[in-house]
């Protein structure tokens, strides 16, 4: 949603390495991107399994709680955060990808997330390696979706 959209550019305009906002600040910031129950599922790990080949393991989701610790520290510590792309994708599913930069350290993180009430409640890191994570990620939102509805109804 274009309300989406505008929190999450302040968000990200905030992480500049200037360190100018209070606590107070940054936490409003997160907590209008960042809904309630929100659910972060990192990329899978690749691991070499027994028979030689390339295995994807699982990792656990992260909560919110550990998600604002994590991006607290990286505001405290300078880090630099410039939007790659930022994509509607399917109903409520954007497609997000950003360069991080602290110091001499760089990187691009890519992100499907799914919206409600114009926050982020299920986000999905994708390896880019993987293309299909993509419309996997974007199958998973459809379905979330369909739960929400199912669980508020509509007025049809």
């Amino acid at each position: 949603s274009y309300q989406f959209e505008l929190a999450f550019r302040q968000y990200i305009a905030a992480f500049d390495g200037a360190n100018d906002l209070s606590p107070a600040e940054f936490k409003s910031l997160f907590d209008n991107v960042h809904h309630k129950g929100l659910n972060y599922l990192p990329k899978d790990e690749k691991v070499i399994g027994g028979d030689g080949m390339m295995h994807l393991k699982a990792v656990t989701p992260v909560t919110r709680e550990e998600i604002y610790q994590l991006h607290s520290k990286h505001y405290a510590s300078g880090q630099k955060v410039t939007l790659i792309h930022f994509r509607k994708i399917g109903l409520d599913c954007v497609d997000i990808k950003v360069r991080l930069v602290n110091g001499k350290e760089e990187t691009t993180v890519r992100v499907v997330n799914t919206l409600s009430n114009s926050q982020v409640v299920l986000s999905r890191e994708i390896d880019e390696s993987f293309p299909l994570l993509v419309l996997g990620a974007k199958c998973a939102n459809v379905v979330y979706k369909w739960k929400e509805v199912g669980t508020y109804q509509t007025m049809m």
